[in-house]
């Protein structure tokens, strides 16, 4: 008899967790609109650079970026961690793990593009890695969607992969870093603040 009621306990356990992932809130939502926010700025800024209108370009702009976005992030993560908000569902725990994943994918897919642009001696190739890009957003945006059951993530997953073709078609233009910024601001920025105000409001 014990062993049953300890069966049931444990489904009734495992069924709070998946009804709390679908319908309470998810966390982490601000750290995506804050990456959107600050790379795509780092786009529209790359994009001033080569039209003479802002100084610096390139490689050191994207590493005053990254160190900008990583100060933000630990200020989001203490400011988080004091205001005493924890994990509280599996979809909510599978969410920061989806996307803490893409971070080394973006990065691992970035490094090797710059190896084989060095190798090849064809700096072109460093355009093919901007779809990279949105096709890991919308794989991140349809994993989430189907773990939380959120069907908007399923329109952000299906725009992030639209995008990807959108951005390899302007591979040639000087308007690309301008398509990027806009691309994080719609497809990482607004859905951040969507789930940022789903968490504020639980």
């Amino acid at each position: 008899m014990s062993n049953e009621t300890s069966l049931r306990e444990d489904i009734s356990f495992l069924r709070h967790l998946a009804e709390s992932g679908r319908n309470g809130p998810i966390l982490g939502g601000i750290f995506l609109a804050a990456a959107g926010v600050v790379f795509g700025s780092a786009c529209f800024l790359d994009f001033a650079a080569m039209q003479g209108m802002f100084p610096v370009r390139g490689g050191p702009l994207w590493l005053g970026a990254s160190a900008v976005f990583t100060l933000l992030w630990f200020v989001l993560f203490f400011r988080m961690k004091a205001s005493g908000k924890k994990v509280q569902s599996a979809s909510s725990a599978s969410f920061g793990m989806i996307w803490s994943a893409i971070a080394p994918g973006v990065l691992t897919a970035f490094g090797t593009t710059l190896l084989i642009a060095h190798q090849t001696q064809n700096n072109a190739v460093l355009a093919a890695y901007v779809p990279v890009i949105y096709a890991f957003y919308g794989t991140a945006w349809f994993a989430s969607g189907a773990l939380a059951k959120r069907s908007w993530m399923f329109i952000a997953a299906l725009g992030s992969f639209a995008y990807a073709f959108v951005v390899a078609l302007m591979a040639a233009s000087p308007y690309l870093s301008v398509a990027m910024g806009a691309g994080l601001l719609l497809l990482l920025t607004l859905p951040g603040l969507k789930l940022a105000a789903g968490e504020a409001r639980a």
